[in-house]
């Protein structure tokens, strides 16, 4: 999270997927500062996902940046995020482009699948198993994307993930989903899980609730008078938060691994997520698919 929570983060990688590679292109396209810029991709080398490339201009050797393995592996989360803000988020289904399937050609949703059995899954078919029982508050982000740069953004729909923001950029939003997904459900349990101040937590819950992620119930406990519920669209979310959870198998930060991992329930294997398409079954690539209108994507600067 402290890497993939982060718009910016998240904009570089889309960009340079689109073959925006220099580093002043990246900052035209984004608008990003100088330094905002430069530590992003000093992060996203040092973590594997980028490797500076040298090249020749008119006057001195420069460096472009290449997607690493590690780094395509990642390009399922994009368009997972694409996927739901998409078909879930008011209004940007007018604006995003849509994905055709070249091998069916049918638009397709790129639902969630299990590699091992090829099934289609969402969050009610997965068990998460967790090694102890540490809270999930570790896992957080601690960059923030600052306003103003959200509002530099928001007329471009291909650089504005807004309610994607709301979980993955905000460090207390996405461990509240998560601590959702492994079975919280009042304020008490959240508070424990999270090791969270009362008002930030009724904050955030209050947010997520705002957005539509979580719904409340009467709670059935004598401490808690509400409880919390993932909703459809929270329950959406699910195959980013896969991709996400998969790629970080092989991470080790301060010493300590991932401590759960995802069993698909039908199949009894692990989860490996990938993106399937719903009309032909098949397994979606980089190389099976293209984006239509109605966005135009801006080439980059040669």
């Amino acid at each position: 999270m402290e890497l993939l929570g982060d718009q910016w983060t998240l904009l570089i990688l889309q960009s340079i997927f689109l073959q925006f590679r220099k580093y002043e292109d990246l900052r035209l396209r984004l608008g990003i500062s100088p330094t905002a810029l430069s530590g992003r991709l000093r992060d996203m080398v040092e973590a594997d996902m980028l490797t500076r490339v040298p090249y020749r201009d008119a006057r001195r050797t420069r460096h472009e940046y290449r997607l690493t393995d590690r780094g395509l592996e990642l390009w399922p989360l994009l368009i997972s995020i694409w996927s739901w803000e998409r078909e879930w988020v008011e209004g940007r289904r007018e604006v995003l482009p849509t994905l055709i399937h070249l091998d069916c050609e049918l638009a397709t949703s790129a639902p969630l699948g299990c590699a091992a059995c090829g099934l289609r899954v969402d969050a009610r078919d997965v068990r998460a198993e967790r090694l102890d029982a540490t809270g999930v508050a570790a896992a957080t982000a601690s960059r923030r994307f600052r306003r103003k740069d959200a509002e530099s953004l928001a007329e471009d729909p291909l650089m504005f993930f807004p309610d994607t923001m709301e979980l993955l950029g905000d460090r207390w939003s996405i461990t509240l989903v998560v601590a959702a997904l492994l079975g919280a459900r009042h304020f008490s349990e959240f508070e424990r899980e999270l090791g969270i101040g009362p008002s930030v937590l009724s904050q955030r819950l209050s947010k997520l609730v705002e957005v539509g992620v979580l719904r409340t119930g009467t709670a059935k406990t004598r401490t808690d008078a509400v409880d919390y519920r993932v909703t459809a669209k929270g329950l959406a979310f699910f195959p980013a938060m896969a991709f996400i959870a998969d790629w970080a198998r092989g991470l080790e930060v301060d010493g300590q691994k991932p401590d759960v991992t995802l069993h698909h329930v039908e199949c009894g294997n692990r989860l490996e997520p990938m993106l399937l398409c719903e009309h032909c079954g098949r397994t979606l690539t980089r190389r099976s698919i293209k984006f239509g209108g109605p966005v135009q994507l801006p080439a980059p600067a040669r």
